[in-house]
């Protein structure tokens, strides 16, 4: 069943876990299969850390947002941070092509609607840093 999950996406090890123990596998047997899939390199956490973070970018969220959601992978923080540094990603640029595909370059009017477009960017999991990057660069 591993490898027939395995063989169409990258799953984290917490994932596979909980998979396997859903279709009534023990304890035991799961961490052997775990281990087995991982010697056999058919489970990387590295290639999907990779494959998360590329996703998540290209669907514009920052860091913060992905850190969370690879929490629940246990996935630390530095894990993720190392990723993106390999894969070279600018989150000011993430942030400015984010901001301007949702308001492309309509000026903030009043304060209540940079506070509402603040928030956005910072649900998406950007620092403020990378908001203010991408508000001052569009003003």
């Amino acid at each position: 069943m591993a490898l027939n999950w395995l063989s169409r996406r990258d799953y984290s090890e917490a994932q596979l876990s909980q998979r396997l123990a859903r279709q009534g596998g023990e304890r035991a047997d799961i961490a052997q299969v775990i281990e087995w899939c991982k010697a056999e390199n058919y489970l990387s956490q590295q290639r999907f850390i990779e494959m998360l973070v590329r996703s998540r970018v290209n669907k514009g969220y920052g860091l913060n947002y992905i850190v969370q959601e690879c929490r629940l992978q246990n996935i630390s923080r530095e894990q993720v941070q190392q990723c993106a540094l390999q894969l070279n990603v600018d989150w000011f640029n993430v942030a400015l092509k984010l901001y301007k595909k949702k308001y492309g370059q309509t000026e903030v009017t009043e304060y209540k609607d940079k506070l509402k477009r603040m928030a956005y960017l910072q649900r998406r999991g950007f620092s403020n840093e990378q908001i203010q990057f991408a508000i001052n660069q569009t003003e």
